[in-house]
This record gives structure tokens, C-alpha cells and sequence, in this order.
């Protein structure tokens, strides 16, 4: 996708700009707008803990998105998002152990450094 100004992406108006130009030719202004609300509808709103951060590691750049907040998705669509998105991956797996890897060598540091094994 192009460079695309932040608030073009963000009103929705970055559909129309994927859709080939006969496309939108025969789309009436009624359609226009009725694709734009359903666009529109379904983009995040503000959540209370909305963390974005991006990772150099090497010669690669990793990203971790954190959000969360009040649960507003049907039964239906949970259930979806757990048969597409499973948790019990490879890769979520290798994750959770090294995010607990280096919480307990923080973790051993800090006693450490209290039971003055460790001196600075």
C-alpha cells in the first residue's frame, strides 16, 4: 500500500483506494456510503491499555500490540477468532517462555542484588 496520509486511512477512505477504478464506477453515492459505514463500523475505538511497540532484533523488526479492555465482540465472532487465532501455537508458546524467561532473571537479579550476593 502507498504512503497514505494518517487521516485518509483513518476515515475509512483507504477501502475505496484499494478498489480498482471500474469498481467504484459503478457504485452509486448510496453504496459509496453504505460501504464507507460498514468500514467505518468496525474499527477499533479507544481502549484503556493500548500498547504498540516495535522491536529491533538484529536485522529485523518485530512488532507487539497489546490491547485490552471491555470484552464487545458476539459469542459468534469469539469463537471464530479462537479457530483462527489459536493460542497454543509454536510460536505463541516459544513466546510465553521467553517473556517468563526474562521476568525470572529479573526476578533473580533483584534478589540478588538485595541479599547483596551481587555488588555494584
Amino acid at each position: 500500500m502507498a504512503e497514505q496520509p494518517m487521516r485518509h486511512i483513518l476515515s475509512g477512505d483507504w477501502l475505496f483506494s484499494r478498489l480498482p477504478g471500474w469498481v467504484l464506477d459503478t457504485l452509486t453515492t448510496e453504496q459509496k456510503e453504505a460501504i464507507h459505514a460498514a468500514a467505518d463500523e468496525g474499527q477499533w475505538q479507544n481502549h484503556p491499555v493500548n500498547i504498540r511497540l516495535t522491536v529491533p532484533v538484529i536485522r529485523r523488526r518485530y512488532f507487539l500490540t497489546i490491547v485490552a479492555g471491555e470484552e464487545k465482540r458476539s459469542l459468534e465472532r469469539r469463537a471464530h477468532d479462537r479457530h483462527r487465532y489459536p493460542l497454543r501455537t509454536v510460536a505463541n508458546v516459544l513466546f510465553f517462555l521467553g517473556a517468563a524467561a526474562i521476568v525470572y532473571v529479573g526476578a533473580i537479579f533483584v534478589i540478588a542484588l538485595q541479599s547483596s550476593i551481587v555488588e555494584f
